[in-house]
């Protein structure tokens, strides 16, 4: 748009200044980074264990009901969690790295708790 029509129409233009960011929030953005790193990590193995497990096992005409509600049952509590963690108010009315970093800390038990869960299955 002209630069002349917009003052016209909207009087003229006020720059928003840029609100500086406070030293701690990218404290909290960037150990969020790494909780969320590591919960990732823990949950991609069992994931890709369950995959090839299905996988396999239908490969072979078994039948792989029982493997991939499990594994949908795991799936929702994980996510179930961190969700209604997240709807809170208080969780809410964090800042945005802060409430990343709480929802990373609520989901990495559950990740290890997976992990522990299966490594005492297999064994």
């Amino acid at each position: 748009m002209n630069p002349e029509t917009y003052a016209a129409l909207y009087g003229p233009g006020r720059p928003v200044p840029a609100r500086a960011g406070r030293g701690g929030e990218t404290v909290l953005a960037v150990l969020a980074g790494l909780v969320w790193a590591a919960v990732l990590t823990l949950l991609a193995w069992p994931a890709c264990a369950v995959l090839l497990t299905v996988v396999w096992l239908a490969a072979e005409g078994e039948a792989v009901d029982g493997w991939v509600l499990g594994a949908l049952g795991v799936a929702l509590a994980t996510v179930a969690v961190p969700t209604l963690v997240a709807l809170t108010p208080v969780v809410r009315r964090m800042s945005m790295p802060g409430r990343f970093l709480t929802l990373g800390l609520v989901t990495l038990p559950i990740a290890v708790g997976i992990l522990v869960w299966l490594a005492q299955a297999a064994s």
